[in-house]
């Protein structure tokens, strides 16, 4: 397994951990008594009560929900934080997303000389296109790393 293959592989297991997290706190084990989607599967008045729009936010089933919601996200979160030690271990986090961000920036720039005898060589190799690609999901794991350490700087 090459360095770029290790890369990938460490930014597509991101994704798929943050979207299990999303999928599991929307769509929790526990079997509620949820609402269709819009109102679109259950009997729903097009008229609006006055007594309806003063009733308080908090009594809403709706609001529990997106509560609820929240509060699994924050939990879950907070779990996850203190299991991978974020604040313990903060300085070292962040260099290790500089590392990556450095790697990332010498690997492209490593390409250039690959790239660019490819191009004068046969400029419609499909080659090309495939390694200017993972450069261009390279750079775009650089944005994600940047928001990751946005995000360790903000924790206490």
């Amino acid at each position: 397994m090459n360095v770029d293959d290790m890369y990938s592989f460490i930014g597509y297991t991101l994704i798929v951990i943050l979207v299990f997290l999303i999928f599991r706190t929307l769509f929790p084990k526990k079997e509620n008594n949820i609402e269709g989607f819009m109102g679109l599967f259950e009997e729903t008045s097009p008229d609006i009560d006055s007594e309806t729009e003063t009733k308080n936010d908090a009594d809403d089933p709706a609001v529990k929900r997106i509560e609820h919601f929240v509060e699994d996200l924050q939990n879950t979160t907070n779990k996850v934080v203190e299991k991978m030690n974020l604040v313990k271990y903060r300085s070292h986090w962040e260099n290790l997303i500089i590392a990556m961000e450095d790697r990332i920036s010498s690997t492209s720039l490593q390409s250039l000389t690959v790239l660019s005898g490819m191009i004068k060589q046969n400029p419609n190799d499909p080659k090309i296109i495939t390694a200017i690609e993972k450069l261009n999901t390279f750079t775009r794991f650089k944005e994600t790393l940047k928001e990751n350490m946005t995000y360790l700087d903000g924790l206490k």
